[in-house]
């Protein structure tokens, strides 16, 4: 990877060279800690922010869509199946490292094995990922982040197109790291200047500092995909988490790794219906309700279980080569009944080297 300097001063710069050919999505304050990504204009340009804390809502959604029309079927004197097709090029500008790996697992998920999602790999082969590395420990790191426990942060490793790093020295400048080519031809403009050891040694010197800042820095992972892999996490200790889940959906609608989607049909004329495909959340009761009414989950535990499993049972791990969870901490501070992952790992380690019945 090449590695070049930039000022804080040109940072915009790299968004108006990308709104040239992408439309872009940066990140912005709103009230008080409340933070988002937008679409960026003429208006709102100079408030796109550098430092800040991370969005709830993930930008997962440039390359999987909450709402996603999938295709429209035309009725009458000729019928036509017509897919939807949307070419847009996206750039974001400031995603994380957590989201860079959510993105990741997607990939994996959706075309990482025989069957690919032809429209998840459209969104995906149009869309570039500009990095900014958690390095102000005061604004970027949230009290719920753990991205060292899921080894996802705070600076992305791969995976991204374009990486900025604050060096937070006296001179005002940031380590673009470029990931792809499309970014390492970006170098080519005056506004990049070279980089010397010293910049690279400034950088690790700040990871290592910002990795001792992060308050949940242990989640435990590893005992809890082995209690969770060899089934020896009680039905009892299920129920205790299952208790507390007010079955809101909230931790999979803010996960940067949540897969799951229904599909409906919609009429939008007399002659005309389109298909369309909504992200669902394993919480929700009717989420594995069969088409004849019969519900194999309805006990709200069951549906806990079967997330965590997901989340941290090893045969999905091998599958998409990481646990399902990138340390965000998203679902830690959504969640009313205190069940973010950090939690159930904790609540899994302690109750089941307590000892109990094995399921």
């Amino acid at each position: 990877m090449r590695a070049r300097l930039i000022h804080k001063d040109d940072l915009l710069k790299i968004v108006d060279l990308l709104r040239k050919d992408y439309e872009v999505y940066a990140p912005f304050y709103g009230r008080d800690r409340d933070t988002y990504f937008d679409t960026v204009t003429d208006a709102n340009r100079d408030a796109i922010q550098v430092h800040l804390p991370n969005p709830y809502y993930p930008p997962k959604r440039y390359v999987y869509p909450h709402i996603q029309r999938l295709f429209t079927i035309r009725k009458g004197s000729n019928p036509a199946i017509e897919p939807a097709q949307d070419a847009r090029k996206r750039a974001v500008f400031g995603i994380r490292s957590c989201d860079i790996a959510g993105i990741f697992h997607l990939d994996r998920f959706f075309l990482g094995n025989t069957y690919r999602d032809n429209y998840y790999e459209a969104f995906r082969n149009n869309i570039f990922l500009v990095n900014v590395v958690c390095s102000d420990a005061a604004v970027d790191i949230d009290d719920d982040c753990f991205c060292v426990c899921a080894d996802t942060g705070p600076a992305a490793r791969d995976h991204f197109d374009l990486q900025l790093m604050d060096l937070h020295n006296d001179r005002g400048e940031f380590l673009a790291v470029a990931g792809t080519p499309r970014a390492e031809a970006m170098f080519d403009h005056s506004f990049f200047t070279r980089a010397t050891p010293e910049h690279v040694a400034r950088r690790r010197e700040i990871l290592n500092d910002g990795r001792k800042r992060f308050k949940l820095a242990t989640s435990w992972y590893s005992a809890a995909t082995r209690f969770i892999t060899e089934g020896m996490v009680t039905d009892e200790t299920w129920q205790k988490v299952g208790n507390r889940c007010l079955e809101c959906g909230g931790c999979s609608y803010v996960c940067p790794t949540c897969t799951c989607f229904t599909t409906t049909d919609r009429r939008t004329g007399s002659n005309e219906t389109e298909r369309i495909r909504i992200w669902d959340a394993c919480a929700l009761s009717g989420f594995t309700r069969m088409a004849g009414g019969h519900n194999p989950r309805k006990a709200v535990h069951d549906r806990r279980n079967r997330r965590f499993f997901r989340k941290l049972g090893y045969y999905f791990i091998q599958r998409e080569l990481m646990p399902s969870c990138v340390g965000c901490g998203r679902c830690v501070s959504v969640c009313h009944g205190d069940i973010g992952m950090p939690h159930v790992v904790e609540i899994l380690r302690r109750e089941t080297l307590g000892g109990g019945k094995k399921t």
